[in-house]
């Protein structure tokens, strides 16, 4: 089974300069992680690319903590 959350972090990490050691599955993007809407499109289109899938605008939206992503992949991503 693909671990969408550890995948997650590393983005995140890696992406916003954020010590991976401090993202949790709880995590709110906006005020624990200081991820802006601007920069929650950006990862949106990371994640795309790295899942070869498209998140409608209106999912994403709904997408406050870190779990919010990682429940949405997991739904709906094709897994092997």
């Amino acid at each position: 089974m693909i671990e969408y959350f550890e995948d997650i972090k590393k983005l995140v990490s890696r992406q916003f300069d954020i010590d991976a050691d401090t993202i949790e599955e709880e995590s709110f993007l906006s005020t624990d992680l200081s991820i802006s809407e601007l920069d929650l499109e950006d990862l949106i289109a990371t994640i795309e690319d790295k899942y070869q899938i498209e998140i409608p605008q209106e999912e994403y939206l709904k997408f406050h903590q870190v779990e919010d992503i990682v429940t949405y992949l997991y739904e709906n991503v094709d897994q092997p």
